[in-house]
């Protein structure tokens, strides 16, 4: 599957022409063709017309010039003649319709899948201070709203397409029965545009309005849902309740707004095309002196014109307001290009003495974290980083994992900047175990391969390791007995667990545990941290912790709680 182009067009309706050049010109000209037919089927309803009001060819200068074009082509204008076209003209259209629709569907479908694929991979190849900087919330509606309103919108164009070529088709065929009904037809249509001009612009208003106040309400909920337990149990809640109220009040401002848009738009089109029809025909009548004939065809086609004009501005107004999802998906799309993370060097380099942090300078905007920091992580063994929380240990992973770069000194892997490495290719090397649980609502299987191609004999072996394999052969379908959502159809221990087999599956060169046995009984952590000491030999382990029990395994102490921002190191005996 192809990823997305992530530069925002100058029009952002461009988008469906730039993304899906060929099928939007299939879907347009399936469209072109079917309004033709309907023009077709109209013009034959004039000589029936003119057969029920008895007019004759002769005497009518109008059925005259379509008989004649009839005849041009080699057809008998018999009524049987005309009853056939129109059925086979309609028919005809009916399955052009048919197609442009279904065109126009797998293309929404289509489009949906990639944006959300280019969405997520966006999100997750972007530098990660922009990740962090960014509200969950924001990018959940990203990922499930607004991709559905896009394809929704896509859809909507292919309506609008439609009832505008129509119309074309009627004013058309208008303009064949009589010069009179091009002039009305234009002052119809030019005064819908000018009345519902005013009323599309406020109608988009208020969708961007709607749709802002919608991500910033979606991502409250999404905090507010994360933390129920904590402000549950302080008894925070009507607290947090009062605060999304605020952000659920704009968002209903902003939705009635767009209802009394929307209500407007629904409500005014039909006595308006009545009092135009009306007008029409009393002039026709009393100033025109027209037959019969033509008289009929100009009610005819003049309130199907109006109607397909009405249609496609109510089409015009659903479209304006899933722009506003199209342009914010779109602004988010290009903020994320932006913000994508370089891959670094070209140097692969496999892990066998040590990874450093050499003279480290870090901070965050005026907050110093580190400075001139030295720092080693040998392989083979296990070193523990101790210290009080906001002195930096987290920092110091990120760092080791490429996530963020120091402002000065380097991160050396077997004396090797990391700079000068491939990222993607260093990180292939790291396993990573955090404090929180992080477990889709899937099997055993799948939570540990991630994806990844791995038989069951190595899932099982990394189960092994972990010291969960017991545990996995005494659920009731092993490996594909599924976790539940964040893993809640087990304990935290056998939760950690699975964590731990997933990040030795692939038999990493460093594993990182950060934080990874807090809140775990002393007993389990024990267990874990026992686990953990058996595989020392075969990989380099950072076990970030301010636990005791931790450095009861370690080979190597780092202490961050000295006061001058250093590391002291120390030799457990």
């Amino acid at each position: 599957m192809s990823a997305m182009k992530l530069q925002s067009p100058n029009r952002s309706w461009m988008f469906f022409f730039r993304e899906y050049p060929g099928q939007t010109a299939l879907m347009g000209f399936l469209f072109a063709v079917s309004g033709l037919l309907e023009s077709l089927g109209a013009v034959s309803l004039v000589p029936l017309l003119g057969t029920l009001v008895g007019g004759e060819t002769q005497s009518s200068p109008l059925l005259a010039k379509i008989n004649g074009i009839f005849l041009y082509v080699g057809i008998e204008p018999t009524v049987e003649n005309l009853f056939v076209i129109i059925c086979i003209a309609m028919l005809m259209k009916m399955v052009l319709v048919l197609l442009a629709f279904r065109q126009a569907g797998y293309m929404e479908a289509d489009m949906t899948t990639r944006l959300r694929m280019s969405l997520l991979d966006g999100i997750l190849s972007a530098r990660w201070s922009y990740f962090v900087s960014r509200p969950s919330g924001e990018l959940t509606t990203a990922l499930s709203v607004e991709c559905s309103q896009v394809g929704l919108a896509l859809r909507t164009m292919g309506q609008f397409t439609a009832l505008g070529i129509q119309a074309c088709s009627y004013f058309a065929a208008g303009v064949l029965v009589s010069w009179d009904l091009f002039t009305m037809g234009i002052l119809g249509g030019g005064l819908f545009f000018v009345l519902f001009r005013k009323l599309i612009s406020y109608v988009r208003s208020a969708g961007q309005k709607q749709n802002e106040s919608m991500n910033l309400m979606t991502s409250t909920f999404t905090d507010a849902l994360a933390g129920a337990k904590p402000l549950k149990v302080m008894g925070a809640q009507e607290h947090v309740v009062g605060h999304v109220r605020e952000q659920v009040s704009r968002f209903q401002e902003a939705a009635k707004r767009h209802v009394f848009g929307m209500s407007l738009m629904s409500a005014l089109p039909e006595p308006l095309i009545t009092v135009l029809l009306a007008g029409g025909l009393y002039v026709a009548i009393s100033s025109f002196h027209m037959e019969p004939t033509v008289l009929l065809a100009m009610a005819f086609f003049m309130q199907r014109f109006l109607s397909r004009i009405s249609s496609a501005q109510q089409t015009l107004q659903q479209f304006v307001v899933l722009e506003a999802a199209l342009e914010s998906l779109l602004r988010k799309l290009d903020d994320i290009s932006h913000n994508k993370e370089e891959d670094g060097g070209r140097d692969s380099v496999q892990l066998k003495d040590r990874i450093e942090l050499r003279e480290v300078d870090f901070s965050y905007g005026d907050k110093h974290v580190l400075n001139k920091f030295n720092f080693s992580v040998p392989f083979g063994k296990i070193t523990a980083l101790c210290g009080p929380s906001g002195m930096g240990k987290t920092t110091i992973s990120d760092l080791i994992t490429g996530l963020i770069p120091p402002l000065s000194g380097s991160v050396c892997v077997d004396g090797v900047p990391l700079q000068s490495m491939s990222k993607y290719e260093w990180r292939k090397q790291v396993g990573y175990v955090p404090q929180e649980v992080f477990l889709f609502n899937d099997t055993v299987r799948s939570n540990i391969t991630l994806g990844r191609e791995f038989p069951d004999d190595d899932v099982w072996k990394a189960l092994e390791r972990a010291g969960a394999r017991s545990f996995i052969e005494g659920l009731p379908t092993g490996l594909d007995f599924c976790v539940g959502e964040h893993g809640r159809a087990l304990s935290g221990g056998q939760r950690q667990r699975l964590m731990i087999a997933r990040a030795i599956i692939g038999n990493p060169r460093l594993l990182i545990l950060d934080e990874a046995t807090t809140g775990l009984d002393s007993k389990t952590e024990k267990d874990i941290l026992t686990s953990v000491a058996g595989m020392k030999g075969e990989m380099a382990v950072l076990a970030i912790s301010h636990q005791p029990a931790v450095k009861q395994v370690a080979d190597f102490i780092y202490d961050l709680s000295d006061e001058a921002g250093r590391a002291s190191e120390n030799l457990k005996i």
